[in-house]
């Protein structure tokens, strides 16, 4: 049962992956390529195909155009969200569901005081150069508003969690900034709407559907602690058994299947109209007036024309998705399909990118799944990780932002995780859960390296036997010390809350790699999404070559520039401006 509880301990820092990808470039390819879209300015193309009007068409069903879409219904706008594939939620339902939202209500209830002008600061500092003052204000005026609109008026709920920003050490940092999606009863969508959202990542569910949200936590570790908590855990496999029979799938939602399913219900009570399979072909701007026409054609072949009369709102989740994106290098490519209507891309991103370590599991079809490790297994006590050469390179704890930074910097293509049987059964690596699932398929497919001792495992993924062993024993020696004298680790409050003080160890960062067998995967630096983008200003309209708006042309999500500009400045830093710019579309569209 413990096995459940694995993606659940991934939500405390908010954002998840999209389809990561091993690499040590920066995504930069045009937007255009993520809604396969031809952009122009002309009437309506004419022909054999179907032609509706709505007020408001928003290209995407993650959480920033979800945000947009309720807000325009919500105010008597006719919405029409569409979506490519076949499942609604895009990046946000694999996610965290944790959203970076300064000053808000949720940290006074954990004794936490904050201010709008300690945010500013920090993201001075964290931003330096890269500060747009116009940009950040806005986020900072709305993102708290945005959350007390969402909370009142919709079915999207959050709570508080202590975890720290990111940059601890600048001024300005504060606790409880990244909130999480309250967990949500599936069953209230009904069975066509729940089977409608998409699927979490492998390695962060159990069972292929059962989820579990961290409250849960200590219950699921810890099943024959107690009657109660054995009789919780019974009720969970029990209600995971019914829901599978009764709706093909596990109905309780976590995180950002939480945050889909509130958005989806907000949706269905509002009379939202939303269409999965909708492949966006070509986007006309008609007039100077805010109409657009939107073309879509499904797999069968068949076109429909929507007609937008007060705006479209881009949020199809960026380029980082697009198989043509990833193709593509040059930076002077980007913004050739939005051209045609005028939208700019603004200069590159110094870091272009949101970036994880990732491990590859090819499986018996050939396809290639991607997993992110964002915090759990290498935050934990006992976990190594080593370059190629036998030795640790970084703190294995520190935001994976950094983490994969400092691999570009070395030039490490390739790393291993390296942990012992101690820790695996409690913590789990990368898509091995923890006990009692076993790992025995995943070392046999290649992902897991076993072996009876550190010798043995440097000999099977091909470092050197001594270095391996002599870094394992300096770490053996830093976890009885409680002090990591060669890279920090379990020094910053960050390691620490994503650390395990049950462990037994005297810093719960800090934990030793003694009992065998041994195991180790690899890791490669991964490219979590894109955040390069449209131009866009602090109403999120689109902007011109010239700086000026193309009336009607709103841009959100990971479809436009990042505000933070490559840097993440704490958990849920995508999702938070992502539904805040969400917002400010809609608003922005009904007149207010």
């Amino acid at each position: 049962m413990s096995a459940v509880i694995r993606q659940a301990q991934r939500s405390a820092h908010g954002i998840w992956p999209r389809r990561c990808r091993p690499q040590l470039g920066t995504p930069t390819a045009p937007c255009k390529a993520a809604l396969n879209t031809t952009a122009s300015r002309s009437h309506p193309a004419s022909g054999t195909h179907d032609t509706q009007h709505f007020d408001v068409v928003v290209i995407g069903s993650g959480c920033a155009g979800l945000t947009s879409a309720v807000i325009a219904a919500k105010h008597g706008l006719r919405t029409l969200v569409l979506e490519k594939s076949d499942f609604f939620g895009g990046t946000t339902a694999f996610s965290g569901g944790g959203a970076w939202i300064p000053n808000n209500a949720h940290q006074k209830t954990i004794n936490v005081v904050d201010s709008r002008e300690s945010a500013e600061k920090y993201l001075r500092n964290v931003l330096g150069d890269l500060y747009d003052h116009d940009i950040i204000a806005s986020f900072l005026q709305n993102a708290p508003i945005m959350l007390q609109w969402m909370q009142a008026n919709t079915s999207v709920q959050f709570k508080p969690v202590a975890l720290p920003d990111y940059h601890v050490g600048k001024e300005g940092a504060s606790v409880g900034r990244t909130i999480l999606t309250q967990e949500y009863d599936g069953r209230q969508l009904g069975r066509q709407r729940l089977r409608s959202i998409r699927y979490t990542l492998q390695g962060y569910h159990a069972f292929g559907s059962m989820q579990a949200d961290p409250a849960e936590l200590p219950v699921l570790s810890s099943p024959f602690q107690s009657m109660s908590n054995l009789a919780a855990c019974i009720r969970k496999i029990t209600r995971f058994g019914l829901d599978v029979l009764l709706y093909g799938k596990g109905s309780e939602m976590a995180n950002g299947n939480a945050l889909v399913g509130r958005l989806l219900k907000s949706y269905d009570d509002v009379g939202v109209e939303l269409q999965a399979s909708s492949p966006v072909t070509r986007l006309k701007r008609i007039d100077d007036t805010g109409t657009f026409s939107v073309m879509t054609q499904d797999s069968q072949g068949h076109t429909k024309e929507f007609v937008a009369t007060k705006g479209v709102i881009l949020a199809s989740g960026g380029f980082g998705r697009s198989k043509e994106a990833r193709a593509r290098k040059e930076t002077s490519e980007m913004g050739n399909g939005w051209a045609e209507v005028g939208a700019a891309m603004p200069p590159p991103n110094p870091k272009n990118g949101v970036f994880a370590p990732v491990s590859l599991l090819r499986t018996r079809s050939g396809q290639v799944r991607r997993y992110p490790h964002f915090s759990v297994d290498r935050t934990k006590p006992g976990s190594i990780i080593i370059n190629t050469a036998g030795r640790r390179f970084a703190n294995e704890a520190e935001p994976y932002q950094e983490f994969v930074q400092t691999m570009h910097e070395q030039g490490i293509e390739k790393a291993f995780l390296v942990a012992d049987s101690r820790f695996l059964r409690r913590y789990g690596m990368g898509m091995a859960l923890p006990w009692p699932m076993s790992p025995r398929s995943l070392i046999a497919q290649g992902y897991l390296v076993k072996a009876g001792t550190l010798h043995e495992l440097a000999d099977k993924i091909q470092v050197p036997p001594e270095a391996l062993r002599d870094t394992v024993a300096a770490c053996n020696e830093n976890a009885a010390k409680g002090l990591d004298p060669e890279f920090g680790r379990g020094q910053s409050s960050y390691d620490l809350f994503y650390g395990d003080p049950s462990a037994g160890f005297p810093n719960p960062s800090l934990g030793t790699c003694i009992q065998p067998p041994f195991y180790a995967l690899t890791l490669y630096p991964g490219n979590v999404c894109s955040t390069y983008g449209l131009h866009t200003n602090a109403h999120a309209q689109v902007l011109d070559t010239s700086n000026k708006v193309i009336p009607g042309l709103y841009a959100v999500g990971l479809d436009a520039n990042s505000i933070m500009r490559g840097e993440y400045p704490g958990g849920g830093s995508s999702i938070g401006p992502a539904m805040t710019f969400g917002y400010i579309a809609g608003m922005s569209l009904v007149g207010k």
